[in-house]
């Protein structure tokens, strides 16, 4: 059997901050409070992404525009692509936030994987999110969710080791895959998907319970969301996944970091 293809990472955050651009601030008067919230952003997930991009070497794109100017883990043609805030301006102005803030994004990660594909490698994409714990008066218990197309042998393969990686290094924690979403549903991941096959392609949402990313734990659960990558990257090495092991941690290589503005 051939040596399976060596393995390149990808990491993205797509709701890694709140920021509105100054031309776009006129539509977010009174809004505040809107914007600190969840449905302004992703709380945390940038700090997971540059922790898993440091460990991994790998290229770090991440977006601090706020989700409610554009949702960057949409298609263009979705419904929510634009927040109710921005869809009561012109559409010249949702036009121009889709391609200052959208198109570069969605460019940038494609031109990523699609680099590294052309030279041989198999792409691990890991997108880091985080969710709130109470959602609509639910209070959600899970801890961890791996979303990933079930379909699709190697995003399988990786989420059930990650998922066990995870739960043995936190005992008593709650790994669930594809929850609180399903990794099937409209997004990036899916996207890229579309265009890459299953054996050079795995795309893995990271979602993270904000309770476990306050300034009191969140350096824990970098450290173990990390290392448990690690040990299911080893774990599911070889030919027939697809997927060397990782290498350990170690600084990123210079140039790497690709942040947006």
């Amino acid at each position: 059997m051939p040596a399976a293809p060596p393995i390149a990472f990808v990491v993205t955050c797509e709701h890694g901050g709140n920021r509105v651009p100054r031309r776009y601030a006129r539509w977010f008067r009174g809004g505040e409070r809107l914007l600190a919230s969840h449905r302004g952003w992703d709380p945390g997930a940038l700090t997971i992404a540059r922790a898993l991009a440091r460990a991994l070497r790998a290229p770090l794109v991440a977006s601090t525009v706020s989700r409610l100017v554009v949702e960057l883990n949409r298609s263009p043609r979705h419904p929510q692509l634009f927040s109710d805030l921005m869809r009561a301006a012109p559409a010249d102005v949702r036009e121009a936030a889709f391609n200052e803030v959208y198109v570069p994004h969605r460019r940038r990660v494609e031109a990523l994987v699609r680099r590294s594909v052309a030279r041989g490698r198999f792409v691990v994409h890991i997108a880091s999110h985080s969710f709130t714990p109470v959602l609509r008066g639910r209070v959600r218990r899970t801890d961890v969710g791996l979303l990933y197309d079930p379909g699709r042998r190697h995003e399988s393969a990786l989420c059930v080791a990650w998922q066990r990686a995870l739960r043995a290094r936190a005992p008593g924690s709650s790994v669930r895959r594809n929850h609180p979403y399903r990794g099937t549903s409209d997004g990036l991941t899916r996207a890229l998907r579309r265009r890459f096959g299953d054996t050079r392609y795995a795309g893995i949402e990271l979602e993270v319970n904000q309770r476990r990313l306050r300034a009191t734990s969140i350096a824990r659960w970098q450290r173990l969301l990390v290392a448990s990558l690690v040990d299911a990257l080893a774990a599911i090495g070889g030919p027939r996944s697809g997927v060397n092991a990782a290498r350990r941690p170690g600084p990123a290589r210079r140039g790497d970091s690709r942040e947006a503005a």
